[in-house]
């Protein structure tokens, strides 16, 4: 019997690590295809077709399980298909019922699938599967899931030599754990009964496995990464193997981060080598109780002003709009007061129904509409109404292209924060996109810089244009006025050339010059190095 597990990713860059599981842990020969979300749905299903796999199987999330299921019905009827993953795991009567499926493995595949194929080759045993739901005789039969208890018994995904190649270009998943501590009922992780660890010895050993093999980014795929005991041995280890070119992205829970982890990591790591993704997702204390979620606002942020202050860890903050009870001007707050802990990225998330969770299964109760297809986003709620929800969208666009993307330094973010509201300033920021018809696509960084200018003050409009000069390395397009006066130029020259030693013809060929109401700024895109300069107003008219 042979196998094929299919893979459709959301990006290139991705990996599968479930699909590999399965193959390693599997007593059958398996081949895995891998494809993207863009990629031509008749090119996969003509390789389905064209393969001589008895049995095909699929990995499915809310980001391909469209795809998916528009595939099955063209795939040839005598293969054997198996659905498995998190977005068929707990509806999956649902699937089994309403596609050409034969089989669905739910939870933890590794030892249920490899049963299962067993059974399959046997023509019998499938009720010895667990975690399954098939249908035969028109009776739809589904065994209970069982968590795999000993995470040591399973065979890791990272050593296949077919992937060697790959691992510098795409991004590589580690686990230390599975499970979650919380139980946060809009989260899929909620639904798992258990947090269990790999030996840390494992862990290591696939993290040389892939620093030795060029990986650039290694992302741990732990819910709650430190939950783990062995949270700071993990981090030693990383520290003294660091290779100056891998990233390490973990999934942090902000308020029960130990103190001690930051500071050893801020006096010991260079900066960059680490990235913090921590969900705050609302500082409301009534929607986080709603949504079973017990957070100490105030000790995370006092965490998270220790990561920031030192700049060593990148951090990368989530919110979810849509929680139960969080009206437009309670995410208001929410937003301000995050966004004013300066992480480098904040994103902007919209609460998704999934299949299974509590939030899903009571949505009556806080009168949730939700799209009916994958991802399953909020529409509205009793609190938030379609045009709330209409406007946090126009604002998420703006907070990535204005903060997110990284076209700004620091000057412009410090603008904002300054604000009395940023979640106002992106507000009135999108307004301004539709009433010109700004497109969000196909622009250059100077569109995005200039279009900003309107709601600036000429001082903020001053520091936008020093932010604007300093990215570049070399002279920039210009869409404002430069200092052109020759007269004024030559003062300013002179002034630079006996205090700073710097030859005036270099200031002319290289400098530009802007001016704000009391001083000038002159930046140099010298072919070896940038320099910048501010001089006040009053020294160059003595």
């Amino acid at each position: 019997m042979k196998v094929l597990l299919i893979s459709i990713n959301a990006k290139y860059i991705h990996t599968n690590n479930a699909v590999r599981l399965l193959k390693a842990n599997s007593d059958f020969p398996i081949e895995i295809l891998e494809y993207t979300i863009k990629d031509d749905p008749s090119l996969i299903i003509d390789n389905i077709n064209k393969s001589d796999a008895n049995v095909v199987g699929f990995s499915c999330y809310i980001w391909n399980i469209t795809i998916i299921t528009s595939l099955l019905e063209h795939i040839n009827s005598e293969k054997i298909i198996i659905l498995g993953g998190p977005e068929v795991s707990y509806e999956s009567k649902h699937f089994i019922h309403n596609y050409p499926i034969d089989y669905i493995v739910k939870g933890e595949g590794e030892i249920s699938f490899n049963r299962l194929l067993h059974a399959i080759e046997l023509g019998s045993g499938f009720e010895e599967v667990t975690g399954l739901t098939y249908q035969k005789n028109d009776h739809i039969y589904d065994t209970d899931i069982v968590e795999i208890a000993d995470l040591a018994t399973i065979t890791p995904a990272y050593f296949f030599e077919e992937d060697i190649e790959h691992i510098p270009n795409k991004i590589a998943y580690i686990e230390s754990s599975r499970g979650c501590p919380y139980h946060c009922s809009y989260c899929l992780s909620s639904l798992e009964k258990t947090v269990r660890f790999f030996p840390v010895e494992s862990v290591k050993e696939a993290i040389l496995y892939l620093l030795n093999h060029g990986s650039k980014t290694i992302k741990f795929l732990d819910r709650t990464f430190n939950a783990n005991k062995n949270t700071l041995d993990i981090l030693q280890f990383i520290i003294e193997h660091n290779n100056n070119q891998t990233v390490f992205q973990f999934e942090i829970t902000g308020d029960i981060l130990s103190p001690d982890i930051i500071n050893y990591i801020n006096n010991n790591a260079p900066s960059g080598l680490f990235r913090f993704e921590i969900g705050i997702q609302s500082i409301n204390y009534d929607t986080n109780f709603l949504v079973d979620r017990f957070q100490d606002t105030d000790k995370l942020f006092s965490n998270i002003r220790l990561i920031q202050n030192a700049k060593i860890i990148d951090l990368h903050l989530d919110l979810i709009a849509g929680l139960p009870q969080e009206n437009l001007e309670s995410f208001k707050n929410t937003f301000d007061e995050v966004f004013r802990l300066g992480a480098k990225e904040l994103q902007l998330g919209f609460l998704k129904m999934l299949r299974g969770t509590k939030i899903r299964i009571e949505a009556d109760k806080h009168q949730y509409t939700f799209s009916q297809e994958a991802p399953y986003q909020i529409i509205s709620n009793n609190v938030l109404s379609k045009d709330d929800v209409a406007l946090i969208h126009d604002v998420e666009h703006m907070l990535e292209l204005y903060h997110n993307k990284g076209y700004f330094m620091e000057r412009f973010h410090q603008i904002i924060l300054n604000k009395p509201s940023p979640f106002a300033f992106f507000e009135q920021l999108a307004k301004l996109y539709k009433t010109h018809n700004y497109s969000m696509h196909g622009y250059q960084v100077d569109d995005v810089y200039q279009r900003v200018f309107p709601l600036l003050s000429p001082h903020e409009q001053y520091l936008t244009k020093q932010d604007y000069l300093l990215r570049s390395n070399i002279k920039p397009k210009l869409f404002f006025e430069t200092i052109k006066d020759k007269v004024l130029k030559q003062k300013l020259f002179t002034h630079m050339m006996e205090t700073y030693q710097i030859d005036i013809n270099v200031l002319y060929k290289y400098s530009v010059v802007i001016h704000s109401s009391d001083e000038y700024f002159i930046i140099l895109y010298h072919p070896t190095n940038k320099q910048y300069y501010t001089i006040k107003e009053d020294i160059i008219n003595k």
